[in-house]
């Protein structure tokens, strides 16, 4: 993986800094320049939420990124950010993402749309093995003539997942909390319509499309783990009560749709 330089672009709203820690091969630059970059190469890129205090974030640092597997796997496939959650830039990116834990890896595509959410410490096979996922030739490439968008995400309501507990026999030293972030008040509860569960990434996101299509509402793909096999859960609309939520249900059900009401996060 390519080491950048400093990037400098004086529209650009975020520019995260190397830190001391900062793995070889992630980049110095902004999230908008990492997402133009992907899709010039064709490439996804993720951004790794850390801070220099956090041990676990430490430990993936001198031990997951380093690893040369993952590391070729990365060259090929990925663009790696580093955002520090004390220096202004990472903590306006912690709070837009709402990024409640440390260490965490948010998985965007070549178009700027959050794909993923990984949460806790992993591995570098734990790792691999997430990110393997996403990069299908639909994330690799930008849309002509379509504009950046990272400046207005998707919301990340399905995106969180628990994190993995690392297996200290693999190599992983047995004691690697997360680091939880404190947050002023918890946000009010939102509601979700979870519709399906796929065994493939890319039958979830034509799922996807197909819905959008159908029911004029925005989907959203949650990557999870289900008997040790890794499925991709999609929800429909976020609602702010779950009055509203069954309404919803009701009427896509006259579409031929299922699903059922489910508390966003849980």
């Amino acid at each position: 993986m390519k080491y950048l330089t400093t990037l400098a672009v004086a529209c650009l709203p975020f520019l995260l800094s190397a830190a001391h820690g900062t793995p070889p091969g992630f980049l110095e630059g902004s999230p908008p320049e990492a997402q133009r970059m992907a899709a010039r190469e064709g490439k996804l890129y993720f951004i790794f939420f850390a801070a220099d205090w956090c041990m676990p974030s430490q430990w993936m640092e001198k031990q997951t990124f380093r690893d040369e597997t993952l590391a070729a796997f990365l060259e090929k496939n990925y663009l790696a950010l580093r955002a520090d959650v004390d220096l202004p830039e990472g903590k306006s990116l912690k709070e837009r993402y709402a990024v409640r834990i440390l260490p965490s890896v948010l998985v965007f595509n070549a178009r700027g749309q959050l794909l993923g959410s990984h949460e806790g410490a992993m591995g570098p096979e734990a790792l691999q093995e997430q990110l393997r996922a996403y990069p299908i030739p639909d994330n690799r490439r930008q849309a002509a003539g379509e504009k950046d968008i990272l400046d207005s995400p998707r919301p990340v309501f399905a995106l969180s997942r628990p994190a993995l507990i690392p297996d200290a026999a693999a190599g992983t030293p047995a004691a690697t909390p997360t680091a939880r972030l404190s947050r002023p008040s918890a946000p009010p509860s939102q509601f979700t319509i979870q519709v399906g569960v796929f065994s493939s990434y890319s039958n979830a996101v034509r799922h996807c499309a197909a819905l959008e299509d159908n029911v004029k509402l925005r989907t959203e793909i949650a990557p999870c783990q289900l008997n040790g096999q890794n499925r991709y859960k999609v929800f429909l609309g976020l609602f702010g009560s779950q009055e509203e939520a069954e309404d919803c249900l009701e009427r896509v059900r006259r579409n031929g749709i299922d699903g059922f009401v489910k508390i966003v996060g849980h």
